[in-house]
């Protein structure tokens, strides 16, 4: 190792704390796992951050006298979001269009790991906050880990699922239904094949499909293949459907609050 004097910039994140703090303690419906390491970080203190690096591939630092050096990757790559939205609006040629996307009454989502919740819950407000005239970020719904077959996903050693893979043998919607049902939302969860197999089998086939088969070959055999027109409801058909509506009415809660697994 060798070591040597640089200069640098600075984000003053400690500028932010108290502002910050009051900010997130206001998103009562963030995830609790992201709800409480975020307070936590700040309640202990925020360090102003370097956001430069002396290395040679990069987004270059614009100014003159600071050749060699560029912009830290996490600080350049949550801008990204801002600047892509403007170059698409730019390319449609309606270079305002991106204000939509960003004020006004407006909900953004960041999906993420949570590994990468701190860049997302304090450095990138902060940015915006410093800037002024942005919408923060409105939830930022982060996933604990997901691992196969007990094992980190890592696309070196070739172990994860590969898509063309999948889908050269297997629909899509099994694969979106396990990883909803097996989210890793508030801990860590485990993809295996047997699960997969066992979760297409017991629940979509024997359950939600024989269901779906075993009511549209009744319609088909005693109403010639059509739904009939209804007749007055007694009390145990009008809470089936009281139940249906219900049902689809939480799980369309569900899924607007980011909770997909309990959905």
């Amino acid at each position: 190792p060798q070591f040597k004097d640089s200069e640098h910039f600075f984000l003053q994140l400690s500028n932010f704390r108290d502002q910050l703090l009051a900010w997130v303690r206001g998103q009562t419906h963030w995830r609790q796992n992201v709800l409480n390491f975020t307070i936590s970080y700040l309640e202990g203190g925020l360090k102003d951050r370097a956001i430069t690096r002396d290395i040679e591939w990069g987004i270059p630092v614009p100014l003159d006298g600071f050749e060699g050096k560029c912009l830290y990757v996490w600080f350049e790559a949550v801008i990204g979001y801002l600047s892509a939205s403007k170059e698409w609006a730019k390319s449609g040629g309606d270079e305002e269009k991106w204000c939509s996307f960003w004020q006004g009454e407006v909900k953004s989502y960041y999906f993420i790991g949570k590994d990468n919740i701190l860049f997302h819950t304090i450095i990138w407000p902060a940015m915006l906050m410093g800037y002024d005239g942005l919408n923060l970020p409105y939830d930022v719904p982060a996933n604990e880990y997901l691992t196969i077959e007990g094992k980190k996903l890592s696309s070196s050693r070739n172990w994860a699922v590969w898509l063309p893979d999948y889908l050269s043998r297997y629909d899509p919607d099994p694969l979106r239904y396990l990883l909803s049902i097996n989210m890793p939302e508030t801990g860590d969860t485990d993809f295996s094949w047997r699960e997969f197999i066992r979760r297409n089998n017991d629940e979509l086939v024997a359950t939600y499909g024989n269901l779906v088969h075993r009511v549209l070959t009744f319609v088909y055999r005693s109403f010639d293949g059509c739904v009939p027109t209804p007749g007055e409801f007694d009390s145990h058909s009008q809470a089936l459907l009281n139940k249906a509506k219900d049902t689809l009415n939480v799980m369309d809660e569900l899924l607007y609050w980011c909770h997909f697994k309990e959905a």
